[in-house]
């Protein structure tokens, strides 16, 4: 399990279902929750974090044995920063890189306000399974920074050269997200839920071209005193953001609040 996902959090919730109370049949009419949600992912994917978080008011009509509900809310899945290894070759006749002198860092999240749609019925005395959507939340942002140099980086070496480049592009949508589960009454006024989610979302994925850039000699060698060519920063039209769809299973774990 990954060390983001907290045991203390998940005892948190089994705790405050077990408050006090008894479980009593879902009356009929317009009924309101509050979900406060755990996920984890039984593996990672695009460096993001295993677990994940959610949060929602949940807005619903029963008709005492099937219960139709609208949720808005937000959902986060963080993740860490990490380094990119530098690939690819040099044009022809340019010095090749130069990895002990060259950095690529990276961080990927997923976050945003969502929206769920949901049915559920009644499975037995104090248990109901359910199945929906989720709309939204999985906003892809993909942070990185760069500067890879050739070998023999220096004034002299016409051949050599020097590449930055940056950025924080993202991807949105309203990607359908599909989740099936249970939730067991655990008292008049609390309820834990168990799915299983598919997380449907876009990953990015910044590809940098070494030395394909249009490069002069630094105009400020004081700066960096011996250097060599460099390119004006990001202006490397042979990169390209590549985007990926995914398809991810999370298992949540929900405590609901009823009031």
């Amino acid at each position: 399990m990954s060390k983001h996902f907290s045991p203390k959090a998940l005892i948190v919730l089994l705790c405050a279902a077990a408050l006090p109370g008894l479980a009593q049949a879902q009356e009929k009419g317009f009924y309101k929750d509050l979900k406060l949600r755990l996920a984890w992912a039984p593996s990672t994917k695009d460096d993001l974090r295993q677990s994940s978080t959610g949060l929602g008011l949940n807005l619903g009509y029963s008709t005492g044995e099937t219960n139709y509900a609208v949720e808005l809310g937000y959902y986060s899945k963080g993740g860490d920063s990490f380094t990119k290894t530098v690939n690819g070759d040099a044009p022809a006749g340019l010095s090749s890189v130069d990895p002990s002198l060259s950095g690529d860092s990276r961080r990927n999240s997923l976050d945003g306000f969502s929206l769920r749609v949901t049915l559920d019925r009644k499975l037995m005395e104090n248990w109901r399974w359910h199945a929906g959507l989720m709309l939204g939340g999985t906003r892809f942002k993909h942070e990185y920074v760069g500067d890879v140099r050739s070998q023999d980086w220096n004034a002299a070496n016409l051949t050599s050269w020097r590449d930055t480049y940056s950025g924080t592009p993202t991807e949105g949508g309203l990607k359908p997200s599909p989740f099936a589960g249970v939730s067991w009454a655990a008292t008049s006024i609390s309820s834990l839920e168990l799915s299983l989610m598919l997380l449907n979302y876009t990953a990015l994925d910044y590809v940098h071209n070494p030395g394909t850039g249009t490069y002069a000699l630094d105009t400020n060698p004081a700066s960096d005193p011996g250097a060599g060519r460099i390119a004006p920063h990001n202006e490397f039209p042979a990169d390209r953001l590549q985007k990926s769809n995914r398809l991810v299973p999370h298992l949540e774990i929900a405590y609901v609040f009823h009031f």
